[in-house]
């Protein structure tokens, strides 16, 4: 195989991603639409942010994003992953993306993260990672897999359990980062009072 023929083939599997959620998108309008698990889904999408908004710590909205942004981003990836090895599924898709889940992986998990770093900070993050990992794992998923919002093929909710463990606590240290301050102005973007006042010290 030389050069242009991989384009070409990359072209083709390009061709056959764009068919999947053209296909995906067909039964979401065609069928799911008229099920309550499809609604459950865009249920599950919408409430965990409009909770984490009400009660969220307002003095440390930006930090908790952090995290939650970090967790979206590695469940984003890990679930590529996972679907183009056949690892999991995602057989009721709110949105038509194969290789997403934006129901769990980019709505509960980041939410759920939030509200644990946030309240009683005192409390050990690894207590707090074993019971973010436990439900997310061994609830939340056999839950979505009964309502058929998650499948799982050559996988183990074991293997969930250890990947959100660390997912929370690396998660967690991005919180505790000190780097948050306001980004300084350079020497020309100074208000010009406080030019004033150097000059006249200089002229001292």
């Amino acid at each position: 195989m030389d050069y242009q023929e991989g384009l070409s083939r990359v072209g083709d599997a390009n061709s056959k991603i764009v068919e999947a959620n053209g296909e995906v998108a067909d039964v979401i309008f065609s069928v799911y639409i008229y099920h309550w698990n499809w609604y459950l889904a865009i249920f599950l999408i919408i409430a965990p942010w409009v909770i984490w908004a009400i009660f969220r710590n307002r003095e440390s909205t930006a930090r908790l994003l952090l995290a939650a942004l970090f967790i979206m981003i590695f469940s984003a990836v890990l679930d590529t992953i996972g679907i183009e090895n056949g690892l999991w599924a995602y057989p009721v898709k709110a949105i038509p993306s194969p290789t997403l889940s934006f129901s769990y992986r980019l709505s509960v998990l980041p939410v759920l993260a939030m509200l644990l770093i946030q309240y009683k900070p005192h409390v050990s993050p690894i207590l707090k990672s074993i019971l973010y990992a436990g439900v997310s794992a061994y609830v939340g998923l056999p839950l979505m897999s009964m309502v058929d919002l998650y499948k799982k093929l050559n996988w183990a909710y074991t293997y969930s359990f250890f990947i959100l463990i660390t997912m929370y606590l690396i998660a967690y240290w991005l919180t505790q980062l000190k780097s948050f301050k306001p980004i300084s102005p350079g020497p020309d973007k100074e208000e010009p009072e406080l030019h004033l006042v150097r000059r006249r010290e200089k002229a001292r």
